[in-house]
C-alpha cells in the first residue's frame, strides 16, 4: 500500500463527504424525536429516518473514505477526479430530497433517488475504472469491485421502489425490499467494511495483518448471500430467502472471528476513542445477531427492530465514528504537516483530535444507543426521547470534532 499525496485527494474535496455525513447523523436523530417505540417495519418515519442515517450518513462518509483508500491500495490514480466535487453536493441534496419524500410527501421521493442514483453512480463508475487499472488483486480490490456491482443493483431496485412509494408507477416497494436491504447493506456497505478491515484495523490498531485467505469465506458467503436474494426476489420464492439470511448470518459470524483474531494479536495494549468506539460496534452487531435470530424464528417483530437498530446505531454508527477519529486527523495531517516534517517540529496525528469533545460524543452515543435499544424491548415512551436526546447531543459533538480538526492549525 503506497500512502502518498500522488495518488490521494486533496483535503478540500474530500473533507465535505465527511461534514455531510456528520450533518445527516445529528438530522437522523434528532428526528428520532418524532418517532416512538411502537413505530412498525411500514412506518414512513422509520423508513424518512433510515434513508437519512444510511445515505446521508452511512454512504457519504464511505464514498469520501473510499475515494482516498481505492487509490492507495489500488497504487494508481482516480480516472476522473474531479466528479469527487460534484458527487458530494449531489448526494446530499438527493439525501435530503428523500428524507423530505418519505417524512413529508413522496412527491420528493423519485427526484431524490434520481439525485443519488446520479452521484452514487458517477462515483462507482470512477471506482470501477480506477479499480480496474491496478495490478494489485487483494482483498480490498476484490471488495470493492463486487460491491460496486451490488450497489449497481440496490440504486436500480431502490429507484424503482421510490416510484412505487410516490404513486409513480404500478408496483409493491414490500416485495422488492429485502433484495433492496441485501444489496445496498449487504452487497455494498458489509462488504466494504469486510474488505478495508483487512487494511484499517491492523493498521489502526498496531495488530497483526492476516492473509486475505481468513476473509475469504466471510467475502463469498456474502456475495452468495445477495446472490441468492436476487434469485429469490426474481423467483419468488421464500426458501432461497431464507438460505440468502444463512448465508448472511455465516458471513458476519466469520467476519466478528477474524475480528477477533486480529485484536487478540494486539502488539501494544492502550484503548483510545478508536478501540473503544469498535468494541461497542462488535458487542452492537453480537447483540445483534443473537436478538435478530430470535426474532424472525417467533415472527416478534419488536425483537427485530431491536436487532435492527443495534446494527444500524450500534455496529454502524459506532464503526464509522471510530474510524473518522482516525481518518480526518490523518488526512489533515498528511496535508498540513507530513511535507514539514524534515523542516520543523510538528504535531503528532492524534494531537489533532480534541479528547474531551470526542470523548463526550462517544458517551452520549452509548447512552443513547443504549436507551432507545431498551426503550424498543419494554415500549418506553420517556427512554426512548431520553436516548434520542442523546444521540442529538453526540451528533452536535460529532459535527464539532470534524470541524475542529479540519482547522487545526499550528
Amino acid at each position: 500500500m503506497n500512502v502518498s499525496p500522488d495518488f490521494s485527494l486533496p483535503l478540500r474535496v474530500i473533507a465535505p463527504y465527511f461534514l455531510t455525513g456528520a450533518f445527516f447523523y445529528t438530522l437522523s436523530m434528532g428526528y428520532l424525536w418524532f418517532a416512538d417505540p411502537a413505530v412498525s417495519a411500514a412506518d414512513m418515519r422509520l423508513l424518512a429516518w433510515t434513508h437519512a442515517y444510511m445515505v446521508g450518513f452511512v454512504m457519504s462518509v464511505i464514498v469520501g473514505a473510499m475515494g482516498q483508500l481505492c487509490v492507495v491500495v489500488g497504487e494508481v490514480h482516480h480516472r476522473y477526479p474531479a466528479l469527487f466535487v460534484w458527487i458530494a453536493p449531489i448526494l446530499g441534496i438527493g439525501s435530503m430530497l428523500l428524507f423530505a419524500g418519505f417524512a413529508f410527501d413522496p412527491f420528493w421521493l423519485i427526484a431524490g433517488g434520481g439525485l443519488i442514483v446520479a452521484a452514487l453512480g458517477l462515483f462507482a463508475w470512477d471506482l470501477f475504472l480506477t479499480v480496474r487499472r491496478s495490478r494489485r488483486r487483494t482483498a480490498v480490490i476484490r471488495s470493492m469491485q463486487w460491491s460496486t456491482f451490488f450497489l449497481g443493483i440496490g440504486l436500480a431496485v431502490g429507484i424503482a421502489m421510490a416510484g412505487g412509494y410516490a404513486g409513480a408507477w404500478p408496483i409493491d416497494p414490500s416485495r422488492w425490499l429485502p433484495l433492496h436491504l441485501m444489496t445496498v447493506f449487504g452487497g455494498y456497505v458489509l462488504l466494504n467494511v469486510m474488505g478495508v478491515s483487512t487494511v484499517l484495523l491492523p493498521m489502526f490498531g498496531a495488530c497483526e495483518r492476516f492473509s486475505d485467505n481468513d476473509h475469504a469465506f466471510s467475502f463469498y458467503a456474502m456475495i452468495a448471500a445477495v446472490a441468492a436474494m436476487i434469485l429469490s426476489a426474481l423467483l419468488q420464492t421464500g426458501w432461497l430467502e431464507g438460505i440468502s439470511l444463512g448465508a448472511a448470518l455465516f458471513s458476519m459470524l466469520h467476519y466478528l472471528r477474524v475480528v477477533y483474531r486480529i485484536f487478540t494479536s494486539k502488539k501494544r495494549r492502550y484503548a483510545d476513542i478508536w478501540e473503544r468506539s469498535l468494541t461497542v460496534a462488535f458487542i452492537a452487531l453480537v447483540g445483534c445477531v443473537g436478538i435478530g435470530i430470535y426474532g424472525y424464528v417467533t415472527g416478534d417483530e419488536k425483537s427485530v427492530l431491536t436487532a435492527f437498530w443495534l446494527l444500524m446505531a450500534g455496529f454502524i454508527g459506532f464503526l464509522i465514528t471510530g474510524h473518522l477519529y482516525k481518518i480526518v486527523p490523518f488526512l489533515v495531517w498528511f496535508e498540513r504537516f507530513a511535507p514539514r516534517l524534515d523542516e520543523e517540529e510538528v504535531p503528532m496525528i492524534h494531537q489533532l483530535l480534541p479528547t474531551r469533545l470526542a470523548d463526550a460524543q462517544w458517551g452520549s452515543a452509548l447512552a443513547g444507543v443504549a436507551a432507545i435499544a431498551v426503550s424498543l424491548w419494554l415500549q418506553s415512551g420517556w427512554l426512548w426521547q431520553a436516548g434520542a436526546a442523546m444521540l442529538f447531543l453526540s451528533g452536535v459533538l460529532l459535527i464539532a470534532v470534524i470541524v475542529k480538526v479540519l482547522r487545526y492549525r499550528v
